[in-house]
């Protein structure tokens, strides 16, 4: 493709994005049900027992905590590098970005952005190539140098003959030819 943003010849290209988009579904539910579980159920046990409402010593209450506590945050943090890579694949911006990373902190909210985003991906997938870029994708672009993106076509090579750098086309072309090709 030639340089035209609107191509998507800069930026990162929409590949691996369903399984990026599933991958996203599936650790957003696990995520919600975790915080909804420990928010809905294991606090409030917790506080029961704590207070020793029903005066019974011997039962822990805050077994439930205990368990899903630490297993929220585990999958927490996969679910926050899932939304990164969904983010660049999908093109989103920034400010979709924040909405997705702060959904996992709200019991409820992950269902309700797991939801949008779903409807969000698929939108952009059916636009293809023509799908309007964001800053998540430039920024995933330019840090996996991916062939057929803009990064890659960025001066990679130096030689010895008096430090000239010459431009590397996403083809492998040097020289003239991989000059003209930017420049288309």
């Amino acid at each position: 493709m030639g340089g035209d943003p609107a191509g998507g010849a800069w930026y990162a290209p929409m590949q691996g994005t369903e399984g990026s988009l599933l991958r996203y579904r599936v650790l957003a539910l696990a995520v919600g049900t975790g915080l909804a579980v420990l928010c809905f159920v294991g606090v409030p046990l917790q506080l029961i027992g704590h207070f020793k409402l029903f005066g019974h010593n011997s039962i822990p209450w805050d077994i439930v905590v205990e368990i899903v506590g630490p297993v929220h945050g585990i999958l927490y943090i996969i679910y926050l590098l899932s939304c990164l890579d969904l983010a660049a694949r999908a093109r989103f911006r920034t400010f979709q970005l924040v909405g997705m990373l702060c959904s996992g902190l709200l019991p409820g909210l992950a269902f309700y952005m797991e939801h949008k985003v779903t409807e969000r991906v698929r939108e952009q997938l059916a636009l293809g190539p023509a799908a309007p870029p964001g800053p998540a994708a430039s920024f995933w672009a330019v840090i996996t140098r991916r062939p057929g993106t803009f990064a890659a076509r960025l001066p990679v090579e130096e030689h010895a003959d008096g430090g000239h750098r010459e431009q590397v086309g996403h083809r492998g072309q040097v020289g003239s030819d991989a000059a003209a090709e930017v420049d288309s």
